[in-house]
């Protein structure tokens, strides 16, 4: 592997840039949390009505 001087090192581009599979695991992760949150809130709600079934 060749060893790149300060110069070269300088011109090197890239890596920050938004890329569709990084997009898509926002996306994921967003979507995972509001899911949490939604049942969460169905979980408070039906245990202050005590609406909640017996197993």
């Amino acid at each position: 592997m060749k060893e790149l001087n300060k110069n070269e090192m300088k011109k090197i581009e890239g890596g920050a840039d938004l890329t569709a599979s990084m997009l898509s695991a926002i996306y994921k992760t967003i979507n995972v949390i509001f899911t949490i949150g939604e049942s969460f809130g169905s979980y408070i709600r039906r245990k202050m009505e005590n609406k909640m079934c017996n197993i």
